[in-house]
């Protein structure tokens, strides 16, 4: 596992403002978003956030929102993981600054566990700020969804209405939509890219270590682990009391998945507070049943093809493990896509 000393890519504020001035052509100088942001203007978090760690560790965590994010500060660092959508990225920004509080610089990293829009989509207001960490394939699929993010930041404002979202998200997402026309590839890609064997990174006193398992949830997962916290933020590879996501696009893997599922077992014990990339916040159990599910969906559609039955048939079960989880519109696609891998 390679070690990193993150570097302060950090932007002094009044620097910062003075290049806002002086400057107007990019998202990173012209977003009017990260402009009133750096200014302090807002007082309390604009996202509903859980405090999961007295050390300061946060999660928010909601269905509405995309992926499970998290927030952490150390010291005078402070980091997040995952974006969520687009429209979200000035709110993830802001409301990382309240938590990291008044100093003269806000030294910001970011991690993207994985590359799925619903965990990257705010990187354009973000990575500009930050220290920003992906595995090295994530970053490459990142650079193709530049015009997915642009799309998914226009839609947010009306997404919020519906949502009812405050008057300061629904705010900070018309802001985004304004600017996202001026976005680049530059400013969606993290600079750091986690080989294959992970990466550890050093903030405050903390060690935050990045591990790849292999294929799973797609070719890119990373878990970001926390030991001298107990806390483990797994990306994707666990959906808590729903169906996993399968992205045919992504080169997923059952058998893969499971691979890294008991890689994270044992970064686990009965302490430790696992954050899934969907569902509510919860340990090791959590794991394990992600873990269970995907060995019996193996199992089943294994003997399913033993027995000769289509992928049309089998698609059509819902065996017992599978019953009572949400996200019940992709049930068969993961039965599909297991079915494709075993033949």
């Amino acid at each position: 596992m390679t070690t990193h000393k993150t570097d302060s890519i950090t932007l002094d504020r009044r620097r910062f403002l003075a290049t806002l001035a002086a400057s107007a052509g990019t998202l990173a100088i012209s977003n009017p978003a990260i402009a009133r942001l750096t200014r302090g203007m807002v007082s309390s978090p604009v996202l509903a956030w859980d405090t999961i760690h007295k050390a300061g560790i946060h999660a928010m965590v909601d269905r509405n929102a995309g992926g499970n994010s998290l927030v952490a500060t150390f010291g005078k660092q402070t980091l997040l993981v995952d974006t969520k959508f687009a429209h979200l990225g000035g709110a993830l920004f802001s409301d990382a600054q309240q938590f990291a509080g008044e100093q003269e610089r806000f030294d910001l990293t970011l991690i993207n566990t994985h590359h799925h829009g619903d965990h990257t989509g705010g990187n354009a207001l973000i990575v500009p700020h930050a220290n920003a960490y992906a595995h090295k394939n994530a970053v490459k699929r990142i650079k193709t969804q530049l015009d997915t993010y642009k799309q998914s930041a226009k839609s947010g404002p009306a997404q919020i209405k519906r949502n009812k979202g405050s008057a300061e998200m629904l705010k900070l997402a018309i802001q985004a939509a304004d600017a996202s026309e001026s976005w680049t590839r530059a400013d969606i890609s993290p600079q750091n890219r986690v080989p294959d064997e992970g990466a550890t990174i050093t903030l405050g006193e903390s060690n935050i270590a990045m591990h790849h398992f292999g294929r799973g949830h797609t070719d890119n997962d990373l878990v970001v682990h926390f030991p001298d916290q107990n806390v483990v933020h797994t990306g994707d590879l666990v959906f808590a009391g729903l169906h996993p996501f399968f992205d045919p696009n992504a080169r997923p893997t059952a058998i893969g998945w499971t691979k890294s599922l008991k890689g994270i077992l044992e970064l686990c014990d009965d302490k430790t507070i696992v954050i899934p990339g969907h569902g509510p916040i919860g340990n090791n159990q959590t794991v394990q049943a992600q873990l269970d599910y995907m060995n019996q969906l193996i199992e089943h559609v294994q003997a399913d093809i033993d027995a000769g039955v289509s992928k049309e048939e089998t698609a059509k079960n819902t065996w017992g493990f599978m019953e009572g989880l949400g996200f019940e519109s992709i049930r068969e696609r993961a039965i599909n896509t297991v079915y494709d891998e075993l033949s």
